[in-house]
């Protein structure tokens, strides 16, 4: 009967670690070289939002050319019809320096530095990106190319880090086994 009692404590202390090792997550609405993704099939609209730039820099997806850095705040640009799920990848060309940057992972970009920040907390369906144009990161203000899409999601693909909240809860659950296990520690006899 005792032993029953230690493996039910055990395995109960294992069942609470295992949730705060494995929490739920949930879908981060604000990511530095996230993917832009696809909604629902249908239409995706691409709106300029503006630059804050010093360069002049063009926004391709493919082939085709959807804005300039230098033309007027609130266009907006047909990108047309797309399958649920379909990642959107952008490139940055800018103009002054040659450089070109992407959307999505560091490891797409010659300097190994995330050059687009992922927003889909910008409006119901729309997500806000937001250019870097400099080399190396430049300043990291992000705001040198702003534009948004309607029918998108911000998709993560870089390991996110645990909640600092999840961290403690671990470290509590860690804490628990612990003390359980000195608690139940046979007593040596002389």
């Amino acid at each position: 009967m005792k032993l029953f009692t230690h493996l039910k404590g055990f395995t109960l202390t294992l069942i609470g670690c295992g949730i705060f090792l494995f929490p739920a997550t949930s879908m981060a609405t604000s990511v530095l070289g996230g993917n832009i993704i696809v909604q629902h099939d249908g239409n995706v609209t691409a709106t300029f939002q503006g630059s804050n730039a010093g360069y002049t820099s063009s926004l391709y997806l493919g082939n085709t050319r959807i804005f300039t850095s230098n033309q007027a705040a609130g266009s907006t640009f047909n990108l047309g019809n797309f399958s649920a799920g379909t990642e959107l990848n952008f490139r940055l060309e800018v103009h002054n320096t040659g450089h070109t940057f992407f959307s999505g992972a560091a490891a797409n970009n010659i300097d190994g530095i995330a050059h687009a920040f992922i927003d889909d907390s910008f409006g119901e369906g729309e997500t806000l990106v937001s250019f870097e144009d400099l080399l190396g990161g430049g300043d990291r203000d992000y705001n040198d190319l702003i534009f948004s899409f309607s029918n998108t999601e911000a998709g993560a693909n870089l390991v996110q880090n645990p909640e600092p909240s999840t961290v403690i809860l671990l470290g509590s659950g860690m804490m628990g086994l612990a003390a359980w296990r000195l608690r139940n520690r046979p007593s040596a006899k002389p």
